[in-house]
C-alpha cells in the first residue's frame, strides 16, 4: 500500500544513485577517498554501496520467473565523441518541443474543420498496380544521361533519336516542340491550387509521361532537352513522393500481415516493411502531414489517422506474440540459468530485442504509444537484461573458441575467447534495449483500453531498476576480473590497463542511457561527468 506513495521518479533516483555509488566505490576507486576500504566482493555483506544494493534487492527481489509477470500484462511496445548527459537531455527536450509545435501548426493548416470527428474514416481510393507508381518514371528522367552519357550535342542526339524512330529529323523536331508545349501546359496545371488528390495525381502522371517520352532513350541529360525542368524538378519530386506515400498508406491499411510459426522471421519481415515506410513517409505521420500541408497539398487527415492506427495495431499484436512466446518458454524452464543452456533461449531473446526495436521505431513514426505498450516493453527489457546478466556470468568460463560460440547466447556473438570483445557485444545489446525505452519515453501516451494500475506499474519499474543494478554489479565484476588478471588476450591493445579503460567506457555509456531514461538531476549529471573525466585522464596517461 505504501509503495503506491512512491513516484516513478523516486524509484529511478534510488536506482541511479546505487549504480553511480557502485561505480564510484568499486570501479573508479582510485579517484575516491575510500579507495582502499571498498572492493567489489559479491560474497560478502559489505557496508556501503554493495550493502545498500543487497538491502534494495531484499526489499524488492527480482522475479526469478519474469515470464509470469509478462503473462499478467493487461491486454487491450569507428567511435564517436561521447556527449554529456545534459547535452543529450537538452537535445531530446528540444526535439520533443519541436514535434509538439509542429503538430499544433499541422492542425491549424488542416483542410478539415477542427471540430470534425476524427474517427478512423477515410477516403477509400482505388488500389493501383505497381506500374502506376510515379517514382520509377521520375527516377528514369532524373538519371537521364548519367548511366550512359553521350558526348555529342543536342542536335546530334535528336538526329540519333530520329534514326531510331525511323522518321526524318525535321519531323522529330516538330514532335519534340509539340510535346514541350504540352509539357509546359501540364506543368502550369500541376501548380493549380486547391486540387483534389486525384486531380493532382492525374496532372503529375501526365507531366511524367510527357517528360519520359521527350527524354527518348535517356542518354542525354533531360535539362539539355527541356531547360525549364531544373526549375520544377524539386517540386515534382516532392509531389511524386507525396502521391506515392498516400497511395502506400491507402494500400497498407487494407493489408493484413500474416503470422507464421517463426516469430523471429515475422519480426524481421515487419522491420523490413517498417523501414520502407519510414523511408517514404519521413516524419509525415508524427507531425500530421505538416510539410505537405505547408505546401498546400490535399492531405487526407483521416487516412493519416488510419495509417497510424494500423502501425499501432502491429505493435500491439507483436507485443502479444512476444508475451505468448515468453509464457510458452517459461512453462518449460525454472530460471534464466536453465534457459541459458537451451538453444531456444537465444532465439527468444533475439526476438525480444528485435521486437523492442520495431515497436520503438514504429511508435516514433506515428508519434505516440500507450500505457500498455510501455508496460509490456518495460517487462521485456527486464527479461532481456536478466539474460545479459546470465551471459556476463559466463564470460570467464574456460572454453574453446567453438564452445564459446555456442555458449554465448546472443545473436551477434563472435566466436572468440577475448573477454573484452564479448563484453562489448553484451553492452551494445543492453544499450540497444534501453534505447527503445528512451524512445517510448519521449512520445505522447494515448490510453488504449484498460491501463496498468499504479501498483503494477511500480512493480514493473522496481523489477527493471533492480535488474539494471544487478547488471551493473555483474559488469563491474567482469572488469575487476580483467584488472586482476593483468593480461590482454590479443594484440590490438598493447597496454593491459587500456582494456579496463575501454570496458569501463562502455559501461559508462550504458549508465548515461539509464540516467537519461530516469531523468537526471544536477547532482547525478555532475557525478557521471566526473567519472567520464576520470576515465579520460587515465586514457590520456596511457597514450603518453
Amino acid at each position: 500500500m505504501f509503495d503506491d506513495l512512491r513516484s516513478e521518479q523516486d524509484i529511478w533516483k534510488n536506482c541511479i544513485n546505487m549504480i553511480l555509488t557502485l561505480l564510484e566505490d568499486n570501479l573508479f576507486s582510485d579517484s575516491t577517498p575510500k579507495a582502499d576500504a571498498q572492493r567489489l566482493d559479491l560474497s560478502k555483506d559489505d557496508q556501503g554501496s554493495l550493502g545498500m544494493y543487497k538491502r534494495h534487492m531484499h526489499a524488492h527481489p527480482l522475479y526469478l520467473d519474469l515470464f509470469q509477470q509478462v503473462s499478467s500484462t493487461p491486454t487491450t511496445p569507428s567511435f564517436k565523441r561521447k556527449r554529456s548527459v545534459s547535452e543529450v537531455v537538452h537535445e531530446r527536450k528540444m526535439q520533443k518541443l519541436s514535434s509538439s509545435l509542429a503538430n499544433d501548426i499541422a492542425r491549424s493548416l488542416s483542410v478539415d474543420d477542427d471540430d470534425e470527428d476524427m474517427g478512423f474514416q477515410f477516403t477509400k481510393r482505388t488500389q493501383r498496380h505497381q506500374e502506376d507508381n510515379p517514382m520509377p518514371t521520375l527516377r528514369r528522367i532524373s538519371l537521364s544521361g548519367t548511366s550512359n552519357p553521350c558526348s555529342y550535342s543536342l542536335e546530334q542526339w535528336m538526329r540519333q533519336q530520329a534514326e531510331m524512330y525511323h522518321i526524318p529529323l525535321f519531323k522529330y523536331k516538330e514532335l519534340s516542340d509539340e510535346k514541350q508545349k504540352e509539357l509546359r501546359k501540364e506543368l502550369d496545371l500541376l501548380q493549380t491550387p486547391n486540387q483534389t488528390f486525384d486531380q493532382l495525381r492525374e496532372h503529375l502522371c501526365r507531366v511524367l509521361k510527357l517528360a519520359d517520352e521527350l527524354g527518348g532513350d535517356h542518354t542525354l541529360n533531360f535539362t539539355q532537352i527541356f531547360p525549364e525542368w531544373s526549375i520544377y524538378e524539386y517540386r515534382i519530386n516532392s509531389l511524386a513522393r507525396f502521391v506515392q506515400a498516400m497511395e502506400d498508406m491507402n494500400n497498407s491499411i487494407h493489408t493484413t500481415i500474416p503470422r507464421t510459426s517463426d516469430l523471429l522471421q515475422d519480426i524481421k519481415r515487419l522491420q523490413t516493411t517498417l523501414d520502407s515506410k519510414l523511408a517514404l513517409y519521413g516524419d509525415a505521420l508524427s507531425q500530421n502531414g505538416l510539410e505537405w500541408k505547408a505546401m498546400g497539398l490535399p492531405v487526407d487527415d483521416h487516412l493519416l489517422a488510419a495509417t497510424k492506427q494500423w502501425l499501432f495495431n502491429l505493435c500491439v499484436g507483436l507485443m502479444e506474440a512476444l508475451e505468448l512466446e515468453c509464457k510458452k518458454v517459461g512453462d518449460n524452464v525454472s530460471d534464466m540459468s536453465e534457459l541459458y543452456d537451451l538453444p531456444v533461449g537465444e532465439e527468444l531473446m533475439t526476438s525480444i530485442l528485435c521486437g523492442l526495436e520495431f515497436v520503438s521505431e514504429a511508435s516514433a513514426c506515428i508519434g505516440y504509444s500507450s500505457p500498455n505498450i510501455v508496460y509490456s516493453c518495460r517487462a521485456m527489457v527486464t527479461i532481456y537484461s536478466q539474460w545479459i546478466c546470465e551471459n556476463l556470468d559466463h564470460l570467464h568460463d574456460k572454453a574453446t573458441e567453438e564452445e564459446v560460440g555456442k555458449k554465448m547466447r546472443i545473436s551477434n556473438a563472435v566466436p572468440t575467447k577475448r573477454v573484452d570483445i564479448r563484453y562489448m557485444q553484451l553492452l551494445d545489446n543492453m544499450i540497444r534495449a534501453i534505447s527503445c525505452l528512451l524512445t517510448l519515453a519521449e512520445l505522447g501516451i494515448v490510453p488504449n483500453g484498460s491501463s496498468p494500475s499504479v501498483s503494477d506499474t511500480h512493480i514493473s519499474l522496481d523489477n527493471l531498476t533492480s535488474v539494471l543494478v544487478e547488471f551493473t554489479v555483474r559488469a563491474i565484476g567482469v572488469i575487476q576480473t580483467e584488472k586482476n588478471q593483468k593480461k590482454v588476450t590479443g594484440n590490438v591493445l598493447a597496454n593491459p590497463q587500456a582494456t579496463v579503460v575501454y570496458m569501463s567506457e562502455l559501461l559508462l555509456s550504458f549508465v548515461d542511457r539509464v540516467i537519461e531514461l530516469g531523468g537526471s538531476d544536477v547532482n547525478e549529471t555532475k557525478r557521471v561527468q566526473t567519472l567520464h573525466v576520470y576515465l579520460k585522464d587515465i586514457e590520456s596517461s596511457i597514450e603518453h
